[in-house]
């Protein structure tokens, strides 16, 4: 191709892309060196921790910009089950190997079907970042879309003591994505959101065939007289902000039978 000559849009996108998917796939390959250099003994377990949260962080972004069904969902929960790794244990580098080799894949062409991502993104490894004690993770899927981080932290906390596996998401037009691919067992969105609020959302995925079905509970402060909350779909749940939230979440899992 000469200086002057003019490329399509078409063109200009599939070349982005490739140069994109070519980044992602340094980067999985920095994922699964870090990853050999922990089992020889040549790299420790915590600057092990920091390295493979930046490769993750790196790839849940370069994700997002290559069109591979499940790989964004996969890089999603490879960086929450990093968030707050300080060490790696060997339980760490069995599951992170999983991470590796399914991220390897997808990235070298293997192709999921629709109708199998969900199960194989749901069997991906789970890691709780905090201390829960006695208490038996069950296999139910929230996904939390809560744009303030420490309000998501809190609710999160509250759904892992549970038993569930939490996944949380700040930008709900993402999180319409991720529930079309991981199909998760119950949906608690905040109410009010920057350019798509939870009714917004709400009404979006009970319109939408493929999310119809899907159990949307919101998190909210406003009063059930707010225009915002009239506009909510019939059996959405609510959960209050404040005293009441653990009996309304209580409330929303058994309206949903959620166990």
């Amino acid at each position: 191709m000469n200086s002057g000559s003019v490329i399509s849009e078409e063109e200009a996108d599939k070349l982005a892309e490739s140069e994109m998917l070519d980044e992602a796939r340094d980067v999985a390959s920095s994922l699964e060196v870090n990853l050999q250099q922990v089992r020889t003994g040549g790299l420790d377990g915590k600057t092990a921790a920091e390295r493979l949260a930046q490769d993750s962080s790196n790839l849940r972004f370069k994700a997002k910009s290559v069109n591979i069904p499940g790989l964004a969902a996969i890089t999603h929960r490879l960086d929450e089950y990093l968030a707050g790794l300080t060490d790696l244990e060997p339980k760490h580098i069995q599951d992170l190997q999983t991470y590796s080799d399914k991220i390897s894949a997808l990235l070298d062409g293997e192709t999921l079907p629709t109708e199998n991502i969900a199960e194989v993104v749901r069997s991906m490894p789970h890691q709780i970042t905090f201390n829960v004690e006695d208490i038996e993770i069950t296999n139910t899927e929230v996904l939390l879309v809560i744009p303030q981080k420490t309000a998501g932290k809190v609710v999160a906390r509250e759904l892992a003591a549970c038993g569930y596996r939490v996944t949380s998401l700040t930008e709900p037009l993402e999180a319409i994505t991720m529930i079309l691919e991981t199909k998760p067992d119950l949906v608690i969105t905040s109410m009010v959101m920057p350019r798509l609020g939870g009714a917004d959302l709400a009404c979006a995925l009970k319109a939408m065939p493929s999310t119809k079905k899907s159990h949307v509970a919101v998190l909210t402060s406003l009063p059930s007289d707010h225009p915002d909350m009239q506009e909510l779909p019939m059996n959405v749940g609510v959960i209050r902000r404040g005293a009441t939230f653990g009996d309304d979440l209580a409330d929303v899992l058994q309206k949903f039978n959620i166990t």
